[in-house]
């Protein structure tokens, strides 16, 4: 008891405020109960002690030409660059040989799954990511706050921002009874979820328009939604409608959102995943720059590989998985079922790692009929099995005009673990392959993409950028040796050339090994600073 009130813990707050929200839509709650109750006091962040970078080559994520310099660390904050002594009792690194660049953020990431199992993110440390923003897809954690308390209290090895899910207050306002266009009043709830959401610190609305439930939305209940949180500052983001066949016609879905609901956008993970629009990446390019000439702000993120990760299920449109017809249009448009290796299936395990053109062979049986059987076994009523799929779905060419171009950032699309190499390779594969190898871009530019790019699309203004009074978010690598070596055989494979890693100041790689510290914060969009 405290002045005759209950303190009661946050998360029944919390629980207390998100039922409210989804009974009154909002109406009639204070501004203290929507950003969640009362708060938690997290313990501190651990920071080293002070550190100098010595005699490496910085990039310094602005785009501008690298320079030899010294950098200095103290209290997690970038204090000095130039030539620089050691000071007494100050840590120093030898960084000859390397290059120095802030540390990479990952625009579209699900390093939220497990990471309070695993907050150590070693696939993600060492490719040099410093800060993962997940809520991806429109799929969130509900109530975000007490998300981001966790990670704030457990402490974790990175930085972590959430987007709030379109997918996740749909399912929490219209629960089983998703496959249909919402009504007005179930309008007005999710919304005033949007913004219990904003005020806990979302960077913005997310959308997955080609999964359950974003599926059933119409194009005004996004535009609704995604109001709210361009009322606070966010931005849009979105895996779009459809990625094969209808993928410039989601782009314009896309541009049609940000344009109505008077906010920034951004296609996650863009690609052109059908024969039908392959070689069609200069005019999605000039339909984004049509729609910045108009005024209306729209990005895009890409991982540098030619296949997705997702469910089967995505390989039709159509949601009648009897349809024989769409499943064979499916796998003729992305290249036959040579194209397609079934990297995750519970129900028998001697088809995992194999095409759906192996497993034909084996049982004799079409690669169709192989799907619809796929299916039953983990989408069917009572199905307890999970599926997961690798397809080799775009062209080559096309990827690399999306990587060389200037307002294209990257994402690993990854979480912690998985099946895909983009998880443990993506931005040492763009180092190695797309940079070094085949001169896609330059380095300067790939760092610009990978850093300072994402940190001003997000809404970071304190990281991103090796400049004095910066966190001290910070990768080191050597520039003739940094590769990947994940595969779809071993996705998890750890790359090489990226030897320290600082996070907050504090190093999480170290030569090359886990220090075991976890430095990284809960990053929360600062609305309130801009108003």
């Amino acid at each position: 008891m405290n002045n005759g009130r209950f303190l009661l813990a946050p998360r029944f707050w919390r629980f207390l405020t998100l039922s409210l929200v989804v009974a009154t839509g909002g109406k009639g709650m204070s501004r203290a109960y929507a950003q969640g109750g009362p708060a938690v006091n997290p313990a501190p962040i651990a920071v080293a002690g002070p550190l100098l970078i010595q005699g490496g080559t910085i990039i310094d994520g602005t785009g501008a030409k690298r320079k030899k310099a010294d950098v200095r660390v103290v209290d997690g904050v970038i204090r000095e660059i130039g030539r620089l002594k050691p000071a007494k009792n100050e840590r120093v690194i030898n960084a000859e040989g390397l290059i120095v660049a802030p540390g990479f953020i990952d625009t579209h990431s699900h390093a939220d799954g497990g990471l309070m199992e695993n907050p150590d993110a070693e696939s993600q440390i060492r490719q040099g990511i410093t800060t993962a923003i997940v809520g991806q897809d429109g799929g969130s954690h509900l109530p975000l706050a007490d998300f981001l308390d966790e990670v704030q209290a457990k402490h974790v090895a990175l930085n972590i921002a959430s987007f709030v899910g379109h997918g996740s207050v749909r399912s929490a306002v219209m629960g089983e009874d998703y496959k249909r266009a919402a009504t007005a009043e179930e309008e007005a709830k999710m919304e005033a979820l949007v913004e219990m959401e904003m005020q806990s610190g979302a960077l913005g609305l997310s959308s997955g328009l080609e999964y359950d439930p974003g599926l059933y939305s119409t194009t005004e209940e996004v535009v609704d939604c995604a109001k709210i949180a361009a009322k606070y500052g966010g931005i849009y983001i979105s895996h779009v409608r459809d990625e094969e066949n209808e993928a410039l016609t989601s782009f314009r879905e896309l541009i049609d959102i940000a344009d109505k609901a008077r906010i920034p956008a951004q296609i996650s993970h863009i690609k052109l995943g059908s024969s039908n629009v392959w070689g069609k990446a200069d005019e999605t390019l000039r339909l984004m720059a049509d729609a910045n000439k108009r005024g209306i702000d729209v990005t895009a993120d890409v991982y540098p590989y030619t296949y997705w990760r997702s469910t089967i299920t995505v390989i039709t449109p159509t949601r009648d998985w009897t349809d024989r017809a769409a499943w064979q249009k499916g796998l003729d448009e992305v290249g036959g079922p040579a194209n397609v290796l079934l990297s995750t299936y519970t129900p028998d395990a001697k088809w995992q790692g194999k095409t759906l053109e192996q497993i034909a062979q084996e049982t004799g049986r079409d690669a169709v009929t192989i799907i619809q059987e796929i299916v039953k076994n983990t989408h069917g009523e009572g199905a307890t099995g999970r599926e997961g799929v690798v397809v080799t779905a775009m062209k080559e060419d096309d990827l690399r005009r999306f990587i060389a171009s200037p307002g294209i950032m990257f994402c690993t699309d990854g979480g912690l673990g998985g099946s895909h190499p983009r998880a443990a390779g993506t931005y040492p594969r763009i180092l190695g392959r797309y940079v070094r190898e085949w001169h896609v871009l330059t380095l300067e530019d790939a760092i610009r993409k990978m850093t300072l790019l994402p940190a001003a699309r997000m809404g970071f203004d304190d990281r991103g950028a090796l400049i004095a009074g910066m966190k001290a978010d910070i990768v080191l690598f050597d520039a003739d040796k940094v590769i990947d070596t994940a595969t779809t055989a071993e996705p998890m494979a750890a790359p090489i050339g990226l030897s320290y890693v600082i996070v907050n100041g504090v190093p999480v790689l170290d030569n090359g090994k886990m220090t075991g510290q976890r430095p990284g914060m809960a990053l929360r969009r600062s609305w309130l600073a801009e108003k």
